[in-house]
């Protein structure tokens, strides 16, 4: 979960770093009229969220120093909401009124359904990117885990969300991808992972298959 966060707030505050150097006004606190500016690099931010799990964020600067992320909290070094704000963008389907939602609620800012649609977008790039990378081709162990999310189909039903996770010969961890209850062809990562277990790791599938 901490991966798919800081790739969400990332993505979202760099939209607004866009929208901010293009003059485009997104959320309230930023000025009717931005004055011309250029980007200037990154800086990073340590946060941790309500369980003191530490994520840093790659922040976007600008020449005049004028971008402050409503995302961001000012002088703030702890946020409770990074999971529920990954929660409404992932399992609600990218729905702009649930995310517009969310963040009136956490952040108490009013954003428009479309600069919604233009932030959850970069969202689905970023994770269609992530989708579609090349996979090694050996993991010395891959075993599975679960998150438990309240989705809402019919009615309201906790589900969980199992993760993929790999663990290469050098004991680097890699998170493989996400997939909900309903066998294998269903798996976040798409089809493209599948084929590529059965063919290169067959015994891994097997054994991703008897855990779920």
């Amino acid at each position: 979960m901490e991966f798919l966060s800081t790739f969400f707030y990332e993505a979202m505050i760099r939209i607004s770093s866009t929208f901010y150097l293009t003059g485009k006004r997104v959320f309230r606190d930023l000025p009717e009229n931005n004055p011309p500016t250029k980007g200037n690099g990154f800086y990073f931010r340590d946060l941790k969220d309500s369980f003191w799990r530490a994520y840093t964020i790659r922040v976007p600067r600008t020449r005049d120093n004028g971008f402050k992320s409503a995302l961001l909290p000012y002088r703030k070094r702890i946020t409770e909401d990074l999971d529920a704000l990954i929660r409404a963008m992932l399992i609600s389907g990218m729905s702009t009124r649930k995310i517009a939602e969310v963040l009136k609620e956490l952040y108490e800012i009013k954003i428009s359904y479309a600069n919604i649609s233009r932030i959850s977008q970069v969202g689905i790039e970023e994770i269609q990117k992530w989708r579609s990378r090349p996979l090694m081709e050996e993991y010395a162990v891959v075993f599975l885990d679960a998150m438990v999310f309240p989705i809402k189909r019919d009615r309201v039903e906790n589900e969980s969300i199992y993760v993929a996770i790999g663990i290469t010969p050098e004991g680097r961890r890699e998170i493989l991808g996400y997939y909900l209850p309903g066998g294998m062809e269903v798996l976040i990562t798409g089809g493209k992972f599948c084929r590529y277990k059965e063919k290169e790791v067959s015994n891994r599938f097997i054994l991703l298959s008897l855990m779920a």
